[in-house]
């Protein structure tokens, strides 16, 4: 029976290293689409719109990440705001 709850254990933490890492990822590619922005020069036009853009971009990615792992999680309803 310990058995049992090591893994579990072990799942729960790998999911949320999984987790964890693709929000990481969705921050990567929001912040890299607001640097992009910035190639044109600094203004705050352009910073606002930098931003707005790069928060699409995370939400998005880590949309799509979760859209896949839905029946993983799909009893739980964990997250389930992000499904839209």
């Amino acid at each position: 029976m310990a058995n049992q709850y090591t893994k579990a254990a072990l799942i729960s933490q790998q999911n949320k290293k999984e987790i964890i890492w693709n929000i990481i990822n969705s921050l990567l590619a929001g912040s890299l689409v607001f640097l992009g922005s910035l190639t044109n020069g600094f203004n705050w036009k352009g910073v606002c719109v930098g931003l707005i853009a790069s928060g699409i971009v995370a939400i998005t990615k880590f949309k799509d990440y979760w859209t896949k792992e839905k029946s993983e999680y799909h009893e739980t309803k964990v997250f389930s705001f992000i499904s839209g």
